[in-house]
């Protein structure tokens, strides 16, 4: 009777420690998961310059500098605007579009007479790679080292390195048919333009996504 006392009690000892988990354990294992470190990528545009010039065709010297502030336009006359811009875009997945903003607006007397005012974006070797008026003037670009990019798009450096990577020219012209003293020694005010560069996942423009 002693024996089969001791055991009860023996076993009732053994139930309680499994139950409590003293003892007992199912399988388990780990492992480490190193981290690492995340670097965004990059998105800037600066002006580099601005420069004028007197572009009228029958000019023997045609392009030649001149100083906004000082030149007389007569009709006839075509004056460019030559805005120097360095861009830069760095990402994988990096799209973007510069577009202008603000530009275009003439006021004053002499708005009247300047009859054509258009805008082109030219490359760093001249090439002409958007035209239209302030609004319609854009690029859409690409970075450098993105990886899923259309090959329709234009593409730019990492980072600025303050030389121009495109040019936007705005083209003004006094009309030729201007005549009886109309306009003299008026003025015309070119608004300011504000270029924007603005990243976009949508549409043709999101690099195949």
């Amino acid at each position: 009777m002693k024996k089969k006392t001791t055991g009860i009690i023996a076993g009732a000892a053994g139930a309680a420690l499994l139950m409590g988990g003293g003892t007992f354990a199912l399988w388990s294992d780990s492992a480490g998961a190193p981290g690492g470190q995340i670097t965004s990528g990059n998105l800037a545009v600066a002006s580099v310059g601005t420069s004028w010039i007197d572009a009228s065709s029958d000019r023997a010297d045609a392009d030649h500098a001149i100083d906004l502030e000082t030149f007389k336009i007569v009709p006839g006359d075509t004056i460019e605007g030559r805005y120097a811009l360095d861009l830069a875009l760095q990402g994988d997945n990096m799209v973007a579009v510069a577009t202008l903003d603000g530009g275009g607006d003439l006021t004053g007397a002499l708005a009247a007479g300047l009859v054509d005012v258009q805008y082109t974006i030219e490359d760093s070797e001249g090439n002409e790679v958007s035209t239209g008026n302030a609004v319609a003037a854009q690029l859409s670009l690409a970075s450098s080292d993105n990886s899923n990019n259309d090959p329709a798009l234009l593409t730019v450096p990492a980072t600025l390195d303050g030389t121009a990577d495109y040019t936007v020219v705005v083209s003004v012209t006094f009309d030729e048919a201007t005549n009886a003293r109309s306009l003299v020694q008026a003025q015309a005010a070119l608004a300011d333009a504000t270029i924007h560069l603005s990243q976009t996942r949508a549409g043709s423009l999101g690099g195949g996504f």
